[in-house]
C-alpha cells in the first residue's frame, strides 16, 4: 500500500511538471503580450485591465472588478486560472510558478476568483474579485496573474480537437503592495555605449537590478555633454517594473548623426517611494574619422594637382620666355650681318 501511495504521488508530481513546462512554453508566450493594442484586436478575447496595482494593509480585504470581452460571434464559456508568478530574465517575462517556488512574493491564496466565466457574443462581462491580505503578511510585493481561457465547456473526450486553445489564454498581472517597513534600494550593474562611433545614432544600454522587497520602475534621462561640457541632449529613459531580485535592461538612442570630439553621458535614475536615485556616467566618441579622412585626401589631392599645374605653367612659361630670348639674339645677328 505504502509503495503504491509512493507511485501515485510521484505520477502526481509528474503530471505538475509536465503541467508547468506546458503552462511556461505555451502559454507564457501569449501573456507577455497583454499590454499590446495589436494582440487585443487579433484574440478571441480581450483583457481589461492587463495590470492591476494595489496597495493594502494587513489583514485588509481589497476588491476589484476586471472585465472580459469576447470579441468572437459565439457565446464562449472561460476557465479562470489564479497562478503565482515570478521574474527571472533581464527582459521582465512573467513566469507562472507554484506558491511553494514564489515563497515571500506569493499572492494566489490571497486571491478570491469565480471558476468559470460564461460571455455572449460581442459583450463584455466583469469578474468580481477579491484579495484578502493575511495579519502577518509580509511588507513589499506581492504577485498573481488571473488567466481565461476560453470554451471551459468542452469535454475531456474533445480535448485532442482543441489542443491549440491552451494557446488562447490570456489575463491580468496582480501586483499588491503591502504596507510596511519596506526594503527599496537598485544597483546600476552596466551602462554602456560604443567606446568610438563614426556617426550616430549612438545606442545606451544599461542593467538596473532591483534589491528591493517591491517592485521598482526607474524613470529619468541620460544627459550628454561636448568637450566644452556643453550640454547637447537628454535622452529620456523608461524600463517599466523590475521585479524583486532581479535586472532588467533597458536601451535608449540618441540620434544625433554627426559629431566631433568626446562626449560625456550622465544617467539618472529615480524609482521607488523613499526618494531612490541612481546615477551613472561614461565617456564616449563621435566623430566621422572616414569621412574626415577622405575630406583631407580630396583636399591634398586638389592642392597636388594645383602645385603641379603651377609647376607646368611655370616651366612652360620659362620655356616661352628662353624661345623668345633666342629669337631677339638671331634678329640681333641678322641686324649686325646686314647691316
Amino acid at each position: 500500500m505504502r509503495h503504491s501511495a509512493q507511485l501515485r504521488h510521484l505520477s502526481q508530481l509528474e503530471i505538475r511538471s509536465i503541467r508547468n513546462l506546458l503552462t511556461t512554453s505555451f502559454i507564457l508566450p501569449l501573456i507577455l503580450l497583454f499590454p499590446s493594442p495589436l494582440f487585443a484586436q487579433e484574440s478571441s478575447t480581450t483583457v481589461v485591465p492587463p495590470r492591476l496595482e494595489l496597495r493594502a494593509n494587513p489583514g485588509e480585504t481589497l476588491d476589484a472588478d476586471l472585465k472580459v470581452i469576447n470579441n468572437t460571434d459565439k457565446v464562449q464559456y472561460y476557465s479562470v486560472a489564479i497562478d503565482d508568478f515570478i521574474v527571472s530574465d533581464n527582459k521582465g517575462t512573467p513566469i507562472p510558478v507554484s506558491s511553494a517556488i514564489s515563497g515571500r512574493w506569493s499572492l494566489k491564496s490571497w486571491i478570491s476568483a469565480p471558476e468559470f466565466v460564461p460571455v455572449d457574443p460581442d459583450q463584455a462581462q466583469i469578474v468580481k474579485i477579491s484579495i484578502t491580505v493575511p495579519q502577518n503578511a509580509y511588507p513589499g510585493g506581492h504577485y498573481a496573474m488571473i488567466t481565461y481561457q476560453p470554451n471551459a465547456d468542452i469535454k475531456p473526450g474533445d480535448l485532442k480537437k482543441t489542443a491549440s486553445l491552451i494557446g488562447h489564454r490570456t489575463g491580468t498581472l496582480i501586483y499588491i503592495t503591502v504596507n510596511g517597513t519596506i526594503k527599496q534600494e537598485a544597483l546600476v550593474k552596466s551602462f554602456t555605449a560604443p567606446k568610438f562611433t563614426e556617426m550616430g545614432p549612438v545606442t545606451f544600454t544599461g542593467l538596473i537590478e532591483n534589491q528591493s522587497e517591491t517592485h521598482i520602475a526607474p524613470t529619468g534621462s541620460i544627459t550628454i555633454k561636448n568637450f566644452l561640457n556643453q550640454q547637447v541632449a537628454t535622452i529620456p529613459v523608461e524600463m517599466g517594473n523590475i521585479f524583486p531580485e532581479v535586472s532588467r535592461e533597458f536601451t535608449s538612442d540618441w540620434a544625433q548623426k554627426w559629431g566631433y570630439g568626446r562626449y560625456q553621458a550622465d544617467l539618472n535614475l529615480a524609482y521607488g517611494t523613499a526618494g531612490g536615485y541612481l546615477t551613472a556616467t561614461i565617456f564616449f566618441w563621435l566623430f566621422p574619422i572616414r569621412l574626415l579622412i577622405s575630406v583631407l585626401t580630396i583636399i591634398i589631392s586638389i592642392l597636388v594637382i594645383i602645385i603641379l599645374m603651377g609647376k607646368k605653367n611655370r616651366r612652360h612659361q620659362q620655356q616661352l620666355e628662353k624661345e623668345v630670348q633666342q629669337l631677339k639674339s638671331e634678329l640681333s645677328e641678322l641686324e649686325h650681318t646686314q647691316g
